[in-house]
């Protein structure tokens, strides 16, 4: 997926579904951290499906270039416990 028409640095969320498990959501923020500059901002928002299957993680950070953004949405595409990337 290419993003266009953003306007860089600009505010990009990411909402990741996954199992509930605290261990891939720590997972998941660090891995975006580690993609962050030190003290950069990084939102995380969770929502829990009806039946509490699934969780919706949408973590919000500030992309400085398209190739900064499509590393992070790579990354977190990537991880095993990730079921489904927007």
């Amino acid at each position: 997926m290419k993003p266009a028409g953003l306007v860089y640095p600009c505010e990009f969320p990411v909402k990741l579904f996954i199992r509930p498990d605290a261990a891939v959501e720590q997972r998941l923020e660090s891995l975006v951290r580690s993609h962050l500059d030190a003290g950069a901002p990084l939102t995380v928002e969770r929502r829990s499906s009806a039946k509490g299957n699934y969780l919706c993680l949408t973590l919000v950070f500030v992309a400085r270039s398209e190739d900064h953004l499509l590393r992070i949405t790579q990354a977190v595409r990537e991880d095993p416990g990730v079921v489904l990337s927007l």
